[in-house]
């Protein structure tokens, strides 16, 4: 079908006009002094590992490490060719890790939220964030890049260790796992399964990927970047990435005449006055992040985090038993409650991972999966739906 003239002018009027937008609000990022990490880092983490070569992943799926018998079923994920699955958010631009699109393996990035870690660097790259407990009622993030789709990140960081659930989360991805040593348990499932490839800044001889920032404490001063992941993917002959299941189902916005005007979701893990939270943009679509009530923001960039979609799960939290370090364990894997909040309305959802190596996706009082907005997605994990508190401001 022909396309006016006109409109073919106005539209090419509209596109410039964003470019142009995009453009004046960028930041350059700020110069960072690093020094090489040695193989054998003298502040890791006195945290064991089994050892053992990684295996290069396959196509066919496989557990691998102990995990919690699910309490629900998953259906057979597969995109349906009746609805559109937009690939990027259509009013920013910002890409999304969308179903079926997916070509090359992405890289996961364990990074710090420990007080001294803050603001982090690259999260606002990131097509999904998971944020969950580590222990002591500090939390951790797991940042998913998807190369070929999401921007190059000049740094990452900092850089921390996984633990058994977070390994869970990133098998999902089937991704080249990045941390920096890590549980016990959680290093026993990273180095023996076949669905991730293992980054160990601290093991295995991976710190040549890594470097120290000298103007932060370690351990919350270790960096990557999207570059050095790229030549670690290289160096360790990634396999060609063949997993269709991987990714979101995604939909159009809805228009702008029908979203609110505000809405805040709060939430706090175990300590209410270290909450976090989002405050959600109706000209974006968007959700922007807060820490501790303030605006949380890209230690390069200088810029307010922003995702396209919230989604918060209720998982099941217990310390493990005689662990001298208070370390914790979450059920992951299975099925529970979660609220989803995109287009500025909160929805009642279903999670659902029915083994460590699938997907992690949801689901409406129906069975259907929910499609989220095309753009980044931000996780929760939260013990408890009750800490999570919602306002329309």
């Amino acid at each position: 079908m022909l396309v006016p003239k006109s409109f073919r002018l106005l539209a090419l009027l509209i596109s410039s006009m964003i470019v142009l937008a995009a453009c004046a609000g960028a930041t350059a990022p700020p110069a960072v002094v690093v020094q090489s990490v040695p193989s054998v880092a003298t502040t890791a983490p006195a945290a064991p590992s089994t050892g053992g070569s990684q295996a290069a992943p396959t196509a066919a799926p496989s557990t691998g490490g102990s995990q919690a018998t699910p309490t629900q079923a998953v259906p057979t994920i597969a995109a349906p060719t009746s609805e559109p699955n937009p690939t990027a958010d259509p009013i920013t631009g910002a890409p999304g890790l969308a179903r079926g699109t997916i070509t090359q393996r992405p890289y996961i990035v364990m990074i710090d939220n420990h007080p001294d870690a803050y603001p982090q660097t690259g999260l606002d790259h990131a097509a999904v964030v998971f944020e969950a407990l580590a222990e002591f009622g500090v939390t951790r993030f797991m940042a998913v890049f998807a190369p070929g789709i999401t921007p190059a990140a000049k740094q990452i960081g900092p850089v921390r260790s996984t633990r058994l659930y977070f390994a869970q989360w990133a098998m999902g991805f089937h991704a080249l796992y990045t941390h920096a040593g890590g549980s016990p348990q959680g290093l026993e499932l990273v180095e023996s399964t076949n669905q991730l490839i293992n980054l160990d800044a601290l093991h295995n001889d991976g710190g040549g990927y890594f470097a120290r920032s000298s103007d932060r404490v370690a351990p919350h001063n270790l960096y990557t970047s999207s570059a050095e992941l790229e030549r670690a993917a290289a160096d360790r002959k990634v396999a060609d990435f063949d997993h269709p299941e991987v990714g979101f189902l995604f939909k159009t916005d809805q228009p702008a005449a029908q979203r609110p005007a505000k809405q805040q979701l709060t939430y706090f893990f175990i300590y209410k006055e270290d909450s976090a939270g989002w405050n959600y943009d109706p000209k974006t679509n968007g959700y922007l992040r807060l820490r501790r009530g303030r605006p949380a923001r890209d230690a390069a960039s200088g810029e307010q985090l922003w995702t396209k979609n919230v989604v918060v799960l209720e998982v099941l939290e217990k310390g493990l038993p005689g662990d001298e370090k208070g370390r914790i364990e979450q059920t992951v894997v299975g099925s529970g409650r979660a609220q989803l909040f995109l287009d500025g309305v909160a929805r009642d959802a279903t999670w659902r991972k029915d083994s460590a190596a699938a997907p992690l996706s949801f689901y409406d009082d129906a069975g259907a999966e929910i499609r989220l907005n095309a753009g980044p997605v931000w996780i929760v994990a939260l013990p408890s739906l009750d800490n999570l508190k919602v306002a329309a401001q």
